[in-house]
């Protein structure tokens, strides 16, 4: 009977480590997707143009303090700013080639399920095609305001400056304005 007990202890561990399952009121399939969308709306995967304005909402104001800090000079001041813009265009271009990547996914899957009658199917990737034709004309959008200087990249730039003269007016604040004559 000592053995029947050990046993029975073994197979009740086992049931606690166990995944939990799905109740029978909802889908295996729905369960998974619960992560991945919100009231039926698909949550963006930082991914394409979420990228850019991830890039572009850092706190460039503390990396120009925090670059003042370590070399107060213009000439590394204004390399830290073609720094910004070069990893912008770069990011820029990734997303481009992300989203003609996804374009032709898109416009492969429109094509074969037309060809196999899935109305709905076929209307949703459209819905989603034009979306995607959107951030599409965004990121040439970003692309312009980049190369003239204007619009969000601007953003980026003038929040690093200000950061970086709030650098430099803090060297000079702890250095020579603290100093009694």
């Amino acid at each position: 009977m000592g053995w029947l007990t050990i046993f029975k202890k073994n197979k009740d561990t086992r049931k606690v480590a166990e995944v939990p399952s799905v109740p029978d009121n909802v889908s295996p399939a729905s369960a998974v997707n619960n992560k991945s969308q919100l009231n039926g709306a698909s949550v963006h995967d930082e991914q394409g143009i979420f990228l850019i304005y991830n890039y572009l909402q850092q706190d460039f104001e503390t990396r120009g303090y925090n670059d003042a800090l370590t070399s107060p000079d213009e000439g590394y001041r204004n390399d830290n700013l073609k720094l910004i813009k070069y990893d912008l265009e770069i990011l820029i271009h990734q997303v481009r080639t992300y989203h003609d990547s996804l374009m032709k996914d898109i416009e492969f899957h429109i094509h074969s399920r037309e060809r196999a009658g899935l109305v709905d199917l076929v209307d949703e990737l459209r819905i989603k095609q034009t979306d995607l034709v959107d951030h599409i004309d965004k990121v040439r959008t970003f692309e312009q305001a980049l190369q003239t200087d204007t619009g969000l990249c601007e953003r980026a730039i003038l929040s690093y400056k200000r950061g970086f003269m709030k650098g430099m007016a803090s060297i000079t604040q702890t250095y020579l304005l603290t100093k009694k004559f």
